[in-house]
């Protein structure tokens, strides 16, 4: 009897206990919800006032970036009127030929605004693909001259002089070379528009041989340009050279280098690492520029009357 009243409040002692263990578990666990839930309750409201605070900010930030486009377009119309000022009142009666020695970048923007800016241009000179072929006579169409020494010779009176032989002629027919004959004005100066992809680096070949030939001619305005995004930096190389240079003539910073280089002035201007300055930052006045123009254009004249006469190039 004793023996099984012994087990009995054993047992029952130890049914108290688990009651209460599990008692206090399930307690645990409600009390425990519940303090998550009040926890994520508090992140949320946290979070929405964050929501709230970036709100403001990104209001904010986006009522600067338009009042900053407004600064902009403002500052673009300035710019505008500023060149359009410049262009007008710096007027240049300069003769200009441009040989575009470039054969993966097209130069009809710039010929278009030289015109619409009133810039003379006397003649236009292309130069094709296969251009390179002849100036390393690989090619059979020109046994009967001098390479690549006539060629160049014959390309540099032209755009300077416009003197035209059967040579060119020749070049012209077979497309080797592209020609637009503007004016017989003898040209003070020459743009020679360069730049080309790395697969086409023509410059030993093209440039180089056409530089060297004009540079040898007195009193002649030589400018070297290409476009901003110029695969291959052509302008670092005219700079060795002793050339002015504009490396970014796509550009309107680059198109008014470029004016007062044709009027007179010196530099090397652009965005890229040869460049000096983005642009000028003073003007050749009228009266020096137009006596710079002068003197080129005497001795320029004397020159062509002497190549007429010996029908040689100097």
């Amino acid at each position: 009897m004793n023996g099984v009243s012994i087990k009995y409040f054993v047992i029952t002692i130890a049914s108290i206990f688990v009651a209460l263990g599990v008692g206090i578990l399930i307690g645990f666990s409600v009390n425990s919800e519940k303090f998550v839930q009040k926890q994520f309750q508090q992140q949320l409201s946290l979070i929405d006032k964050n929501l709230v605070e970036l709100k403001k900010e990104n209001d904010r930030l986006l009522k600067e970036i338009d009042e900053y486009k407004s600064q902009i377009n403002q500052l673009g119309k300035i710019n505008d009127t500023l060149v359009n000022a410049y262009l007008k009142t710096c007027k240049s009666n300069a003769v200009v030929s441009l040989i575009v020695t470039s054969t993966d970048y097209s130069y009809n923007d710039l010929i278009d605004f030289l015109r619409k800016n009133q810039i003379k241009l006397a003649r236009i000179v292309k130069v094709k693909r296969t251009f390179v072929d002849v100036l390393n006579n690989k090619t059979n169409d020109f046994s009967e001259y001098k390479l690549p020494e006539d060629i160049i010779n014959t390309l540099a009176l032209y755009a300077v002089f416009d003197m035209k032989d059967e040579l060119l002629t020749k070049l012209t027919e077979k497309r080797y070379i592209e020609i637009n004959r503007l004016s017989g004005e003898i040209a003070d100066t020459i743009l020679i528009a360069g730049g080309n992809t790395l697969q086409n680096d023509t410059f030993n070949a093209v440039d180089r041989r056409v530089i060297e030939k004009l540079r040898s001619i007195n009193d002649l305005n030589i400018v070297g340009v290409e476009q901003s995004y110029s695969e291959i930096n052509y302008c670092e190389k005219y700079k060795s050279m002793g050339l002015d240079t504009v490396d970014n003539v796509d550009e309107l910073t680059g198109k008014v280098s470029l004016i007062e280089l044709i009027r007179g002035g010196n530099g090397n201007y652009g965005t890229k690492k040869e460049a000096n300055l983005l642009m000028p930052n003073t003007f050749t006045s009228i009266e020096v520029s137009e006596n710079s123009l002068k003197k080129r254009r005497e001795g320029l004249l004397e020159l062509y009357q002497n190549l007429q006469s010996a029908n040689v190039m100097p």
